[in-house]
């Protein structure tokens, strides 16, 4: 699964032994790396129509890479949609941003 590529797999062992995922393969927590904003990031004021998936897409041409452009802006994650006027800076060094994350999340 998608939402998964950046965690390991590893066995559940920190929960009671009589769960019935007690010792089966989970995934572990995402440890998200900090993200802070460089004078060459570009910066937009959302309009009503604007929703993450979409930017992500449109600056990075991965609808998937939404997550970096909530993370980096501290949106709360529980919706697409971004508050009309709200001014967002979209992140350009995708590739340090995950060489962090997999670093952090010993991922190789």
């Amino acid at each position: 699964m998608q939402r998964y590529l950046y965690n390991n797999r590893v066995k559940n062992t920190t929960i009671h032994s009589d769960s019935s995922h007690f010792n089966k393969i989970g995934y572990d927590s995402t440890i998200l790396p900090k993200i802070t904003r460089k004078p060459n990031d570009p910066v937009i004021i959302a309009t009503s129509i604007d929703r993450l998936d979409l930017l992500a897409q449109r600056f990075y041409n991965d609808v998937t890479k939404w997550w970096i452009i909530c993370l980096a802006n501290n949106l709360p994650g529980d919706s697409m949609f971004i508050e009309a006027g709200k001014q967002i800076f979209i992140p350009k060094n995708v590739t340090k941003i995950l060489r962090d994350l997999k670093a952090k999340n010993d991922i190789r």
